[in-house]
């Protein structure tokens, strides 16, 4: 703007006309000296070549101009909505798991395969997202009781909006589904020596697909101390049943945050190394059985389902 502002003040060199007093802006023109209007046209002319050869910039979003002024972009970055599942809460998880329009998990078919693991039981589902197999399990295996716990408190609120309108619908008197709470909590300690405070108070602890996310969010001392907190809120002759994710599929959740990340580096204890450590007297299971086999259509859900038995 200086510039275009110095070219006008340098081509106006000529002494402006004398005009009398109270004529028109039109009158004015029609006096003008044919020397003026040349002078006059010759400037103009200039001028406005000097603004119609200036390259005119493209039309700019209000954003882009506030940025031209100087004025500093809005950097808030932009929601990772990954960032939402470090913990493998995925809210339609199940719908993943199911083969019908009617809720059925296969893995059902596999925990049926010894129904009286379950009868009469008191039960815990660590990780139990929205709770749909958790109420199955209590429902169909009718369950003395189950406690589900999940780490997402959006999915537990679920999960108890689930089960209050299961309630309002039972008839007085039935076992289900009054057998069924949900919990929010995460299962792994803030200190091992927390350990101590443990006594048994379940029959069987179902972990169904979740020590991949403990794992690659609490490491392997989270992890391994998971696993003796399992037992120790086992009663005598009580049950672990376990759905543990190869490491296979762990690489393709690495990229979910930074920290995660460097947990999955840091991982030596692997998932075929855990019927091992979990037969230790570290933790001291007595024994494991292979359950079964869930036959999903994807290969990533044929999960083997083992049983510890604590004597």
């Amino acid at each position: 703007m200086a510039d275009f502002t110095m070219d006008v003040e340098n081509n106006n060199t000529q002494p402006p006309p004398v005009i009398a007093p109270g004529k028109c802006p039109e009158k004015r023109k029609a006096t003008a000296t044919s020397d003026d209007k040349t002078v006059e046209n010759k400037r103009l002319k200039e001028d406005r070549s000097d603004v119609d050869s200036a390259p005119r910039p493209p039309p700019q979003s209000p954003k882009k101009r506030l940025q031209l002024e100087g004025k500093p972009p809005n950097n808030k970055p932009k929601h990772n909505k990954d960032l939402n599942f470090l913990y493998g809460n995925y809210k339609h998880y199940y719908g993943k798991r199911i083969l019908d329009k009617d809720f059925h998990d296969i893995r059902l078919d596999v925990l049926a395969t010894q129904p009286e693991l379950f009868r009469d039981k008191q039960l815990l589902d660590i990780g139990c997202n929205s709770g749909h197999l958790s109420i199955e399990i209590a429902k169909k295996f009718d369950a003395k009781s189950l406690v589900g716990l999940d780490i997402d408190r959006g999915l537990v609120k679920d999960a108890q909006t689930t089960i209050s309108s299961l309630k309002r619908l039972a008839a007085p008197g039935s076992r289900f589904p009054y057998n069924v709470k949900f919990v929010h909590g995460n299962y792994v300690l803030d200190d091992d020596v927390l350990l101590e405070i443990e006594c048994p108070q379940f029959d069987v602890i179902l972990c169904l697909s979740v020590t991949k996310w403990i794992h690659l969010n609490f490491c392997d001392a989270g992890l391994k101390q998971a696993f003796r907190r399992m037992f120790l809120q086992l009663r005598p002759g009580g049950k672990l049943i376990l759905e543990p994710q190869s490491f296979d599929g762990y690489k393709r959740r690495k990229k979910l945050s930074e920290s995660i990340r460097e947990n999955y580096n840091s991982i030596v204890f692997r998932p075929e190394q855990f019927p091992e450590y979990l037969l230790s007297p570290e933790v001291g299971f007595a024994s494991m059985e292979l359950m079964g086999i869930p036959e999903h259509c994807r290969t990533g859900f044929k999960r083997p389902i083992q049983i510890f038995t604590k004597v």
